[in-house]
């Protein structure tokens, strides 16, 4: 990569994120009472650490555990429908019913169907995270190369054979791009469940610091979730880079 494109990646979103501290000060000191002082930020969480992360902690199992039921239920699904196109009229009505069902709603309901644990977190997860994969997968499987599907039915290789040699191999790129999405929508699903009945987690924090008006502490729980997205976002696409190398 040439300096020049090295400087361009680089000072462009420094020069953005600068943009965006002038902005989030003048606001700041224009409109006290809508956002924080920016230095008021890392002085909180230096304060409390300890809460944030575990809160943040609490989050995380939930996005986590939904994000692996979620990808994991939509690939088998996903996989069926391949081998059966005749699952495909029925499973993506519901599925789309499913995605378009706001999570707010959800997450009461399962609460009284749950309690307050962190069952209902774990499902909202799971059902926001699930959607997209689905989606991604299909796409995935199905978009093979005519040509060499002819060659390996004409070889009479099993279904089992011609998934995993080409199938698979051939929707990685799908499969990746699924998978982010997913891990974003589970990280939302997660935070956006603790709204409602639950105690712990960044949702609930950030619930708790709206209701005293505590726009340090909002600000803090909001910007970490973010941070960790990226985090996870960028692992997912670590792991693409080294996995898929065509």
């Amino acid at each position: 990569m040439s300096a020049r494109r090295v400087a361009l990646a680089v000072g462009a979103p420094a020069a953005l994120l600068l943009l965006l501290g002038l902005l989030w000060s003048w606001t700041a000191s224009a409109n006290p009472s809508v956002l924080p002082p920016l230095g008021a930020l890392p002085a909180e969480f230096a304060a409390r650490p300890d809460f944030y992360l575990r809160n943040l902690g609490h989050t995380l199992v939930s996005a986590l555990s939904g994000f692996g039921i979620g990808v994991g239920a939509a690939l088998l699904l996903a996989i069926a429908v391949v081998h059966a196109p005749v699952l495909r009229s029925a499973v993506l009505p519901v599925a789309l019913l499913l995605n378009v069902t706001p999570v707010v709603a959800i997450a009461p309901a399962l609460v009284v169907a749950f309690g307050f644990s962190q069952v209902p977190n774990i499902v909202v997860a799971a059902l926001t995270a699930f959607f997209p994969m689905l989606i991604n997968a299909l796409a995935g499987f199905q978009n093979v190369d005519r040509g060499a599907l002819e060659v390996f039915r004409s070889m009479a290789a099993s279904r089992t054979d011609v998934f995993l040699r080409l199938r698979l191999p051939s929707s990685l790129r799908y499969l990746f791009a699924g998978a982010r999405l997913s891990a974003s929508a589970a990280m939302i699903g997660a935070i956006v469940s603790e709204f409602t009945g639950s105690t712990r987690g960044l949702g609930a924090t950030i619930v708790t610091a709206t209701t005293y008006l505590n726009l340090p502490q909002m600000w803090v729980a909001i910007l970490v979730s973010a941070l960790v997205s990226l985090t996870l976002l960028g692992l997912i696409g670590l792991i693409e880079r080294v996995v898929v190398r065509w």
